[in-house]
């Protein structure tokens, strides 16, 4: 008997959705331009086997989808036509409908990897450039920095995509440091620093002057100018003008205004000034 009832049940719902397939199965409204379709499902679905493209095609050939629809235009202001390119695509793998008579997105699973290889390599054939300050500055090779799984997922930005004037303007971009060491710095970021990253710096003092233990002193102790290139020696009590000045000339040196042309530490026989003469240590009397 139980079985009589459930056979039955199992017929009448088949026959039920035959019959009547958008009453049984509809699972909301077509959008605005399929309304004429509502109730003729066979419209777009084969039975048992889903949405074949011929269906979508036999209304939307390949070749016109977008030219009336398109928003953004390419080089030139011709309409971006590239579903005719995605021919061995599913139409549904990227539309969906019964989502409403006006939804939100008919874009339900498209992925940037269903596009040709020439497509998907010019952005600016579908999406609009920004035109923000940084992307003004920027060439128009997205991937440089963007990738298509997702615009602000796995971000590399490449400096080398700056263009003009302000590949070398760092502060364009960047506001200057406030710290005790940049804030009297007026010279370019690149002496020190390098556009793959800011720390560390590149800057190697020691090319100068050896900071050791008798020289680890703030960088304005001896650059009291706002531009590094200057120094001063006679910043700390060892070195006063008049000791330098009476120190060097006992050794009958008298060109010591740039001291680290003879010394580059804090050896003071490290070297000879070769204007002024003078002794090393070691040398005879």
């Amino acid at each position: 008997m139980k079985k009589t009832i459930i056979l039955s049940i199992i017929v009448l719902c088949a026959g039920l959705t035959y019959f009547y397939p958008h009453a049984m199965l509809n699972p909301g409204k077509l959008v605005q331009a399929h309304q004429s379709l509502h109730n003729t499902c066979n419209s777009c679905h084969t039975a048992f086997s889903g949405i074949p493209n011929a269906k979508c095609i036999s209304c939307h050939a390949l070749a016109d989808i977008g030219k009336d629809t398109t928003l953004r235009a390419g080089a030139g202001g011709t309409k971006i036509l590239f579903h005719q390119q995605l021919s061995g695509q599913s139409c549904v793998a990227c539309h969906t409908d019964h989502k409403g008579i006006i939804p939100a997105t008919l874009l339900s699973g498209f992925k940037h990897d269903m596009l040709s290889q020439n497509i998907l390599t010019n952005c600016l054939s579908c999406h609009n450039k920004p035109a923000d300050n940084l992307h003004k500055q920027l060439s128009t090779n997205c991937s440089s920095c963007h990738t298509p799984s997702g615009w602000k997922s796995g971000v590399v930005f490449n400096h080398d995509m700056i263009q003009g004037v302000d590949k070398t303007n760092c502060i364009s971009c960047h506001q200057q440091p406030t710290d005790a060491t940049h804030q009297f710095f007026t010279g370019s970021c690149s002496s020190c620093h390098s556009t793959s990253k800011w720390v560390p710096s590149s800057f190697d003092h020691s090319k100068y002057f050896k900071l050791d233990q008798n020289h680890n002193a703030s960088c304005k102790t001896c650059h009291t100018s706002p531009s590094f290139k200057t120094y001063s020696c006679y910043g700390c009590h060892e070195h006063s003008e008049s000791n330098i000045f009476s120190k060097h000339n006992e050794e009958g040196i008298y060109n010591f205004n740039n001291c680290v042309s003879c010394h580059r530490s804090g050896n003071e026989h490290e070297g000879r000034n070769e204007n002024g003469g003078g002794k090393k240590e070691g040398d005879d009397d």
